[in-house]
C-alpha cells in the first residue's frame, strides 16, 4: 500500500495534461475530453441545432461524456474489488491512461484523425473527429476517478469552477503560511492554465496535432 502523502504531485502534473488535451481538442474538433460540463453546455445547444457550423456537435458532446463516464465507472467498479491505494493499481491506472493515448496519439501520427490547427472550424462536419475522442475521454475518466481514489478531492483534475470559489472562499487565502489544500488548488490552476497555453502555441506555431497528444502520453507514463 502506497504512502499517499505526496499524492498531489502526478496529480498536479495530471492538471497539465488536461490543459493541454483541451486546447488542443477543443481547437481542432470543437469538444472538450477532459471537461465535461462544457461538453453538457454543447449538447444543450445541439438539441437546438446550435451553433449551426457544428453539425455533429451532439454525437461529439454524448461520444465524450459518455466515454469518460464509462471510463471513472470501470476504474471505481476495479478498485472496490482490489486494495485501491497499492503500489500496482496505482501504476495500472496510469499505465491504462498513457495507453490510451497512445492509441490516440498513434492514431493522430497516421492522419486517422483531422486536424484544424488554426481553429477556424473546417472539422467540425467532419465524422472522423470521432475517432480519437473515445480514448482520450476515456482516460480522462480514469484520471478523475484516480484523484478521488488518492483522496485529494480538492484536486480533480479536469475542472477549475469548484477550485475557483474554494480559493476565494479560503479564510487563510492571504496567508503566507503553507495551506496545503489552497496551495494544490492554485497549483492546479496554473498547471491547466499552463497546459492550455502550452497547447495553444503549439498550435499557433504550427505543430502538428499528434505531437501534444505523444507529450501527454510521454508525461502518464512516466507517473506509472
Amino acid at each position: 500500500t502506497i504512502d499517499t502523502h505526496y499524492g498531489y504531485i502526478p496529480l498536479l502534473i495530471c492538471c497539465f495534461t488536461t490543459g493541454l488535451l483541451d486546447s488542443v481538442s477543443y481547437n481542432n474538433w470543437s469538444v472538450f475530453v477532459g471537461m465535461q460540463t462544457g461538453n453538457t453546455v454543447l449538447l444543450a445547444l445541439s438539441t437546438a441545432s446550435l451553433p449551426a457550423t457544428q453539425r455533429y456537435a451532439y454525437a461529439t458532446t454524448l461520444v465524450s461524456i459518455g466515454s469518460f463516464i464509462l471510463g471513472a465507472y470501470s476504474t471505481f467498479v476495479i478498485s472496490r474489488r482490489t486494495n485501491s491505494l497499492s503500489r500496482i493499481f496505482i501504476m495500472f491506472s496510469f499505465i491504462v491512461q498513457s495507453g490510451f493515448l497512445i492509441l490516440a496519439a498513434v492514431l493522430a501520427t497516421a492522419g486517422l484523425v483531422p486536424e484544424d490547427l488554426h481553429g477556424r472550424g473546417v472539422n467540425v462536419s467532419n465524422i472522423r473527429i470521432l475517432t480519437a475522442l473515445p480514448p482520450l475521454a476515456f482516460q480522462f475518466g480514469i484520471q478523475i476517478a484516480t484523484s478521488r481514489i488518492l483522496g485529494f478531492n480538492e484536486l480533480p483534475t479536469n475542472v477549475l469552477t469548484s477550485a475557483y470559489a474554494d480559493v476565494a472562499g479560503d479564510p487563510k487565502l492571504f496567508s503566507l503560511a503553507w495551506n496545503a489544500k489552497r496551495d494544490r488548488r492554485i497549483g492546479s490552476i496554473v498547471l491547466i492554465l499552463g497546459g492550455g497555453i502550452c497547447g495553444a502555441w503549439m498550435m499557433r506555431k504550427g505543430v502538428n496535432l499528434y505531437v501534444p497528444l505523444w507529450i501527454a502520453a510521454g508525461l502518464k507514463l512516466l507517473l506509472a
